[in-house]
């Protein structure tokens, strides 16, 4: 645009601002944004050009004329010259305060091949002193070129002066070293509990398990807390530069929910938090006295720290081999996940309840108030889940307590058809499907990389879903052990591309309109908060951020380079990009 051009623009902006009535001080807002391209994100998908916030809320949209009546003399006018306006972004899986922790003892580096570990290994050898145990940063088996664990004498090659322990897929790899300071010999069996698994010549590659023998030779980090609340709120200000204004802590307890609410008070807080409680029951009785124990209950809390649901895990993952699927894991599987001699071709994963028991849990948390989850992931734990919310929603009807699987990696129609008549929810992970696809398609078959992530066919189905990131480890956008960056995990879900370029289900791509809705008003809803957020509309709490380009005509591959220029908070901007 001209230097011309912006003048004129400007000038009609200013006559907008000196025509008409001067608001009464009720109604004169605290900023107005004009001449922006802001996307409501309301029910229409609406287009409007400004927007005036009052006390944090968000006070009118509309026009450039319509909004600029609620300009008076206190009011703080900014010309977005064109610019996009989204809602604020909610991640609606993640795990903040571990990330913090982690990122204390430094950072995460991501590794993609077996060449990359031992490159690694040189260089932390050098960090440390001979003798200090190395862990290698966490990589599953999925994400490593190779397909399989590294083996001891591989390890070697990238150390043999201090020890080293590969953790993936509930195995533990030790280089040389490692095995012999674990006092492992000839005839050793198992190590605390976890068998030694040996290759065909009896020397020792692996250890299902051991984590406990493990631990005691890394000493654990004497962290103040101001340290650790500081990390927690360095996580924060990551998330607000990518356009995170609002998370759901998805793995929390009470000490955790305290320290959020601490935060507020003294108000260092620069994204609103809703909490999950974890915790596993074996039986409706532990959920009764684990409530009275702990005194909080799904909505306790204000728009900053809210209280959300009670969370149960229902099986393993898929980076372990755990996974509760339909069929059996068969040859193929069982030796991918290094569990020969362990678990027959025939095992279907691992599940931790039977339906009878969570059938009571549901609904004895669903009887006290609890909004529920629960972490599944496989297509026969989804079954048993389900199940078990039909028999409890005969006890307790259920239609409207927005129950949320988490994860369900591998939704079939059936399935679909159930969850919808329950009005259950879903947060999933597109980024999942971006790194780790390539492996199903190759370990699991063509089909199952069609299902992996299949956003596509839970949207179709009418189930309320969310994009997230389950992010755990690392602080990089990009380049965590799961990127936290939304615009990458949206590119994904439109583009329906892997790393390595390829389109695995088609059918499964959404649109630009659906991923967005994702991380903004479908994800308020999981957590009852619509009438709050997720949208700007009169009312909505003032969230938002401008961003570079127009999110939704820019070339799609361009979506996953979109970057924040600022990020708004309650009215207040908590980050503007240098």
């Amino acid at each position: 645009m001209t230097t011309r051009h912006l003048t004129i623009r400007c000038l009609a902006l200013l006559l907008i601002l000196l025509s008409g009535p001067v608001p009464s001080r009720s109604q004169e807002a605290d900023l107005v944004l004009l001449d922006g391209n802001i996307l409501t994100v309301d029910k229409k998908f609406s287009r409007v050009t400004a927007l005036a916030v009052k006390a944090g809320k968000v006070l009118a949209v509309g026009s450039d004329t319509q909004v600029g009546k609620f300009v008076g003399p206190g009011t703080r006018t900014i010309n977005l010259n064109g610019r996009t306006v989204l809602p604020g972004l909610i991640e609606s899986h993640c795990h903040c305060i571990g990330v913090g922790v982690s990122a204390l003892s430094g950072p995460y580096t991501e590794l993609g091949s077996i060449a990359e570990i031992q490159r690694w290994l040189k260089t932390a050898s050098r960090k440390h002193p001979v003798g200090t145990w190395l862990r290698v940063p966490r990589t599953d088996i999925t994400r490593l070129k190779e397909r399989r664990h590294p083996t001891p004498a591989e390890l070697d090659q990238g150390c043999s002066t201090h020890p080293v322990v590969y953790n993936a897929a509930r195995k533990n790899v030790l280089n040389s070293l490692g095995f012999e300071l674990l006092g492992v010999t000839p005839k050793t069996e198992t190590i605390a509990g976890g068998p030694l698994i040996r290759d065909a010549t009896g020397k020792p590659l692996m250890i299902a398990g051991g984590d406990a023998e493990i631990r005691k030779h890394f000493p654990v980090p004497a962290f103040t807390d101001q340290q650790r609340h500081e990390a927690l709120l360095a996580v924060h200000r990551r998330y607000n530069e990518v356009g995170i204004t609002s998370i759901f802590e998805r793995a929390n307890n009470k000490a955790g929910y305290q320290l959020y609410q601490q935060l507020h008070a003294d108000g260092k807080l620069t994204v609103r938090s809703t909490h999950t409680i974890r915790q596993q029951f074996r039986s409706g009785d532990q959920v009764t006295s684990f409530t009275k124990s702990i005194g909080l209950m799904t909505g306790q809390g204000n728009d900053w720290v809210r209280v959300g649901p009670l969370k149960i895990t229902v099986d393993g993952g898929i980076h372990w081999g755990t996974t509760n699927l339909r069929e059996p894991y068969g040859p193929r599987r069982i030796r991918f996940y290094a569990l020969t001699g362990i678990q027959k071709p025939s095992w279907q994963g691992s599940p931790r309840y039977s339906v009878d028991l969570m059938q009571e849990i549901f609904r004895e948390g669903h009887r006290l108030g609890w909004q529920m989850c629960c972490h599944v992931t496989g297509d026969a734990g989804v079954d048993k889940v389900l199940e078990a919310l039909e028999r409890a929603d005969r006890q307790v009807p259920l239609k409207d307590r927005r129950f949320t699987l988490t994860h369900a990696y591998f939704p079939a129609l059936d399935s679909i058809a159930r969850a919808h008549k329950l009005g259950v929810c879903v947060d999933t992970q597109s980024y999942l499907y971006y790194k780790d696809s390539e492996a199903i398609a190759e370990v699991y078959g063509g089909r199952w990389a069609e299902r992996f992530i299949g956003l596509g066919d839970w949207l179709r189905g009418g189930i309320p879903t969310t994009i997230n990131s389950d992010h755990m480890i690392g602080m990089d956008p990009n380049h965590s052990m799961n990127s936290f960056n939304p615009f990458l995990l949206m590119y994904i879900a439109i583009s329906r591309e892997n790393d390595q370029g390829r389109v695995l289900g088609k059918h499964q791509r959404i649109s630009r309109q659906a991923a967005l809705r994702c991380y903004t008003s479908t994800a308020a809803y999981l957590a009852f908060d619509e009438s709050r957020k997720g949208t700007l509309q009169p009312g909505q709490l003032a969230d938002l951020i401008v961003i570079d380009r127009d999110y939704l005509t820019c070339p799609v591959k361009e979506i996953q380079n979109i970057k924040v220029i600022q990020t708004m908070v309650d009215g207040k901007f908590v980050y503007q990009r240098k």
